[in-house]
């Protein structure tokens, strides 16, 4: 089951995004997403809502960008930001990153 979290979240190590509502429904409730027009670079601060890829504790994980939703990978380690990675192609580097840190990265 998807994950999600507010960079406060993860910074801090806190609990996750959750809405009980979500429980009301047979199917699989996701938090609300729009997509990003890439009219421009993201930035840590444009994100609301990432979704939990990997994680480790510490906290130490891979992110990527929820709402809005875009191709923008953050890597936590040690609840410090490690690096990110935006736009087409951007999950290599992020992979190699995370390999590099000990983070499990899912191959495609």
């Amino acid at each position: 089951m998807p994950r999600f979290k507010t960079t406060e979240m993860i910074i801090k190590g806190t609990e996750e995004y959750f809405d009980e509502n979500w429980m009301d429904s047979p199917f699989l409730q996701l938090p609300d997403s729009d997509a990003w027009d890439y009219s421009r670079e993201l930035n840590i601060e444009d994100i609301d809502i990432w979704e939990v890829i990997s994680e480790m504790s510490g906290p130490t994980g891979l992110y990527a960008a929820w709402l809005p939703y875009a191709e923008f990978y953050m890597i936590i380690n040690r609840r410090q930001i490690d690096s990110t990675y935006y736009g087409k192609g951007s999950d290599d580097p992020a992979s190699k990153r995370c390999d590099e840190l000990g983070i499990h990265y899912p191959k495609k």
